[in-house]
């Protein structure tokens, strides 16, 4: 899957914390400070080249919609971002707009095989 070598140059490129893993909602997560934004957008968009707002989630496929409204919709600022073979994240700024989440995840599957797929992404 050409994903995992996408989220591999994700990781190898991401400018935020370090992976951890996100019980909340089943996926890897990583934080970064709003001056680290536009390097966090381009490590990005090599895994996830699509991506939704609230104004435009409408438009997404059905499972990414399921999604966005499974874990609370979409917000102003907030992003639902899209890759291939079922990967997709979630852009989250912090109510105070000093720190932004990204979230990654897989639809219909356990995202803990991102574990053993992504060496940066966390530990067993």
């Amino acid at each position: 899957m050409s994903d995992w070598v996408q989220l591999t140059e994700l990781c190898a490129t991401w400018p935020g914390t370090a992976w951890s893993w996100d019980d909340r909602f089943g996926m890897v997560a990583s934080t970064f400070e709003a001056a680290q934004e536009p390097a966090a957008r381009a490590s990005a968009m090599r895994a996830f080249p699509r991506g939704w707002t609230a104004k435009s989630i409408d438009t997404a496929p059905a499972e990414l919609i399921a999604i966005a409204t499974k874990t609370g919709g979409l917000r102003a600022r907030q992003r639902l971002l899209g890759g291939d073979a079922g990967l997709y994240a979630l852009w989250w700024p912090w109510g105070g707009g000093d720190k932004v989440t990204l979230r990654v995840g897989l639809v219909d599957r356990d995202a803990s095989a991102l574990r053993a797929v992504v060496g940066c992404a966390v530990g067993a």
